[in-house]
């Protein structure tokens, strides 16, 4: 147990390396794949407001049995760019999970990071702004 608490505080302290993007297109492309050199991208805030979320990897199995996730919060400030890189365990097709949220979860995709991540918010008929992000 000890074990997978420090596991899960390294993940959760941890702060993303800050790197040129680097969008290889090798790999299996198979859920809990994890790359020999992490992938770098961005998140970009193209609207004109604050956005906040999480980028999480797939799940992995530690030495307990536990599955745990990467997670690195963000905070991105309207147009601001924030890089990442991340080596896996990936979901299927080299994906992360995104989640865009307020206080509770709004936005949820698993996203190649093979590409830039462009996040909006833009208003629907009632004036009220959905947020959302390039997903594929």
């Amino acid at each position: 147990m000890k074990r997978f608490l420090i596991f899960l505080l390294l993940g959760l302290i941890a702060t993303p390396v800050l790197a040129k993007p680097n969008f290889p297109s090798g790999g299996t492309g198979k859920e809990g794949e994890i790359t020999s050199k992490p992938i770098c991208s961005a998140l970009i805030n193209r609207s004109d407001q604050t956005i906040i979320g999480t980028l999480s990897t797939a799940g992995q199995k530690i030495e307990s049995g536990a599955i745990v996730k990467h997670r690195d919060n963000f905070r991105l400030a309207a147009g601001e760019r924030k890089e990442f890189c991340a080596a896996g365990p990936f979901y299927e097709g080299q994906r992360l999970e995104l989640v865009l949220r307020t206080v509770m979860p709004l936005f949820s995709c698993k996203t190649k990071i093979n590409q830039e991540i462009f996040l909006d918010a833009k208003p629907d008929a009632n004036g009220i702004k959905k947020l959302s992000a390039t997903c594929s």
